[in-house]
């Protein structure tokens, strides 16, 4: 536990030493891919806690969800098929750019990723309750520092050095992964038929 602590102050100080010992771990590739499984599975638990806790603070944004994607067991299996494909582009699209990481550097550095985002999540469902305007203001802020941490672990991991690289295989990697959501949602639908 003391591990996963100092990591985590690791990252909000120093988040490319965090993603340099993250990858050093060098972790077996099952492991990781278990891990990212589960990762999904909570935050689809997490996604469950909100919905029965009310609406969220835009429902608008609710009523925008698919229903098929309301349902926590749904949700948490189109997360896990998101994030694979995350991991695939980012490592592929980064190589393609002329970066070195491994499939297993970026499955580690999303499943850590997720692990904060599981955290920043339950800490929002407390907030949420509590004191609303809180729970924005960490969305927020979770939001923009998520972004700056992805854009330092992609660079780190395929030792680019240069932010403006690590965002472009962001961006390439984003596109990439709507066409084979695209993909599978339409897969999806055309057999629910």
């Amino acid at each position: 536990m003391e591990f996963v602590v100092d990591l985590l102050r690791q990252t909000l100080r120093a988040p490319g030493a965090a993603a340099d010992r993250i990858v050093a771990l060098k972790l077996p590739r099952d492991w990781l891919w278990t891990a990212l499984v589960l990762m999904g599975v909570l935050n689809g638990i997490v996604y469950s806690l909100f919905a029965l806790s009310g609406p969220g603070p835009d429902p608008e944004a609710s009523a925008i969800i698919p229903p098929l994607l309301q349902q926590p067991a749904v949700f948490s299996i189109f997360l896990v098929g998101a994030l694979a494909i995350t991991v695939m582009t980012l490592t592929w699209v980064g190589q393609a750019m002329g970066g070195k990481a491994r499939t297993s550097d970026m499955l580690a550095l999303i499943g850590w990723l997720q692990v904060l985002r599981l955290i920043v999540q339950l800490a929002l469902l407390v907030l949420m309750l509590a004191l609303p305007l809180a729970g924005v203001i960490l969305v927020v802020v979770a939001s923009v520092w998520g972004l700056v941490l992805l854009v330092v672990f992609v660079d780190r991991a395929h030792g680019f050095e240069n932010a403006f690289k690590a965002a472009g295989v962001i961006i390439l990697g984003f596109i990439g992964m709507l066409v084979g959501l695209s993909t599978v949602m339409a897969t999806l639908v055309v057999g629910g038929a």
